[in-house]
């Protein structure tokens, strides 16, 4: 009976120390991404409004793109209603945003 009760101590012993290890290595994990995003650089006012300037910017430039298109492309294009209610749901959606 006693060396019934020292296995069941070394197996829940053996258990324990298996539980506990894989917790502490997730914790080890957590604790490098977090110090991984805290030594990355602080993103600024002034970048975020430039990174907005130019997400502006290069919609203006594509709008104007899509308008070329639309001029050279023949009246009778059988996917012009297509891409005109694509169109539509893109403004829809920038609006949105």
């Amino acid at each position: 009976m006693l060396e019934n009760l020292r296995m069941e101590t070394r197996k829940n012993r053996e258990l324990n120390n298996e539980i506990i290890g894989r917790e502490l290595n997730d914790k080890r994990e957590r604790l490098q991404r977090t110090e991984m995003l805290l030594q990355e650089p602080v993103t600024t006012q002034s970048e975020l409004e430039r990174l907005t300037n130019d997400t502006k910017r290069l919609q203006r430039d594509c709008m104007g793109l899509e308008d070329k298109l639309k001029a050279s492309a023949p009246a009778d294009d059988k996917l012009g209603i297509f891409k005109q209610q694509a169109a539509m749901l893109v403004k829809k959606k920038d609006l949105k945003q």
